[in-house]
């Protein structure tokens, strides 16, 4: 989710400019989408899983990622060039209303995707040892991102669009989501009796 994550917020202001034709307003608008997506996904969570770890959300939430990436991709590279647009005519023209939808549902579903994990690792893990396994966890996420800041960095010198990246991106979750539905069932499998 981090490295997922790491991609989308690193570019907002390049995608904003170069691709939205907005100026830091809109930029700034992206990161807020982004934010309140991710926190709506989380509370969404607490009510589908009726306050119980609900490991079932995370494929999910991996497959929602992955389809709104992609929307974001076709949305976003259909647009015509302009003027550099404030915030108040980025919002009146009706094409940028998909890509902010796009973005607000794929950062709801990655609030979906990462609210169960983090909940798992905190049910598994024995008290004298969560606080470690809680560090190893964020060092990873710390990793992922510096890889994904490298992938970025790649595809871009390679000639790929913003749009393009965010492609890569989706499909790569994609692939992601079809090996964390199996480990999720395992999972499920492992704890319920009636599996």
């Amino acid at each position: 989710m981090w490295f997922f994550g790491a991609v989308f917020l690193s570019q907002f202001p390049s995608f904003a400019k170069e691709v939205l034709h907005g100026n830091e307003q809109v930029a700034s608008m992206l990161l807020v989408v982004f934010s309140v997506g991710i926190g709506t996904g989380a509370l969404l969570c607490e009510a589908l899983s009726k306050r119980h770890v609900e490991i079932g959300l995370v494929p999910l939430g991996a497959i929602g990622m992955s389809v709104f990436a992609v929307d974001l991709y076709l949305s976003s590279s259909v647009l015509l060039p302009a003027d550099a647009l404030g915030l108040r005519e980025f919002l009146g023209m009706r094409e940028h209303w998909r890509v902010i939808a796009d973005l607000a549902l794929l950062s709801m579903f990655a609030g979906l995707y990462s609210v169960p994990m983090y909940a798992l690792i905190q049910m598994r893990s024995q008290p004298s040892h969560r606080a470690r396994i809680i560090a190893a966890n964020n060092i990873l996420n710390a990793l992922f991102m510096i890889v994904s800041a490298i992938g970025v960095g790649a595809l871009l010198a390679a000639g790929f669009t913003i749009p393009q990246v965010f492609l890569v991106t989706g499909v790569l979750n994609a692939a992601v989501a079809s090996t964390s539905s199996c480990w999720c069932r395992s999972i499920c499998c492992d704890s319920s009796p009636s599996c």
